[in-house]
């Protein structure tokens, strides 16, 4: 049996598996294309071999500012910045250029800046187009220019979003890891206070390691207990990932984060996916059944020779079919849902 490495070969052999060239199959190219399409969803979210578990590294981002020309003066990094219509304050973090720089918004008493709104994801301080920007500090401003088409004068970074942007190939988040804060992180590797105790882990070797280990597990017990572990919210529709933490005080511009979840498995990359064998199955099915509908809207078919395609039954079967491939899918290849729930 040749084994289909791509996405035409893969349609050709289910095409096959229905009877062509013998039978034709009556079909357009968009509904052949929709139920190959359909098919890899329902296997990408149901099937164990369809994802894998991966670690993504991202770096926390600011917010862009872009203004009209260049500014007078220069802002310096980490002053605080303020709207002059708007009263929106913010933390310059860097220079991007003459006429841009890179900030996030904060709220602020006299010359010094306070974070504000720390755990909300919907409340939302900005600057608007056209107000001027003055650097406390530096005394150093700037005009907002002006958004159209080509422009854009003000761009949200992950800072003032309150979530991180996660790819469209990801289908699940179940752990964020933020150095050296062990709140955000249920593993040791980044938290230096669990650095020091594995320091101490010669004491116990000698003779043993289980009291290192119970006194691990309840060193995490309490931290449990008393401190929690923030909560993560992730949905594959919104590909925006929102960590329940107080964001001034956890990240960073610029600091490195990792995410644990998990990722589909691009078939165009990894070709032998096309030879799994339900997923195969599940399309010829979900085929039969496209063909069987079109049949099905003219009654019996003549063939030559006196043969007559019967529309409905074809319909039928393939419905059963599907049904049977999904049930299948859901009992034997899915992993339990506490693999991917975050």
């Amino acid at each position: 049996m040749p084994i289909p490495t791509s996405r035409d070969e893969f349609i050709e052999y289910c095409l096959r598996a229905l009877g062509k060239p013998v039978i034709q199959i009556n079909l357009d190219e968009d509904q052949i294309e929709d139920r190959v399409s359909e098919a890899l969803y329902v296997y990408q979210q149901f099937h164990y071999d369809a994802v894998v578990q991966t670690y993504m590294q991202h770096e926390v981002t600011s917010s862009t500012l872009r203004f009209a020309a260049n500014t007078t003066g220069t802002f310096t990094n980490n002053e605080v910045i303020v709207g002059v219509t708007s009263g929106t304050t913010g933390f310059a973090t860097a220079t991007v250029n003459a006429a841009a720089i890179k900030f996030y918004t904060t709220s602020a008493t006299n010359n010094s800046a306070t974070p504000a709104d720390e755990y909300s994801d919907t409340a939302r301080h900005t600057f608007v187009e056209g107000e001027t920007i003055l650097g406390r500090t530096s005394g150093a401003t700037g005009v907002v220019g002006t958004s159209n088409s080509s422009f854009t004068a003000i761009v949200a970074g992950d800072m003032d979003n309150r979530w991180f942007p996660v790819s469209e190939s990801v289908i699940g988040i179940t752990k964020v890891f933020a150095p050296f804060d062990s709140r955000m992180s249920a593993d040791i590797l980044f938290d230096p206070q669990s650095q020091f105790n594995m320091s101490l882990l010669s004491n116990f070797t000698s003779n043993s390691i289980i009291p290192y280990v119970i006194g691990r597990q309840y060193q995490q017990l309490l931290n449990d207990t008393f401190r929690g572990r923030p909560g993560i919210r992730f949905s594959r529709h919104t590909n925006r990932l929102f960590v329940d933490v107080n964001w001034y005080t956890t990240f960073a511009p610029g600091q490195h984060i990792v995410l644990e979840g998990y990722r589909v498995i691009n078939p165009d990359t990894y070709t032998d996916v096309w030879s799994d064998r339900w997923l195969q199955r599940y399309t010829i099915a979900l085929l039969k059944q496209q063909w069987g509908g079109n049949l099905s809207k003219y009654g019996g078919i003549a063939l030559p020779g006196g043969v007559t395609l019967d529309g409905r039954t074809i319909l039928n079967e393939a419905k059963q079919e599907v049904r049977d491939l999904e049930a299948e899918v859901e009992t034997k290849y899915q992993n339990p849902p506490m693999f991917i729930v975050g």
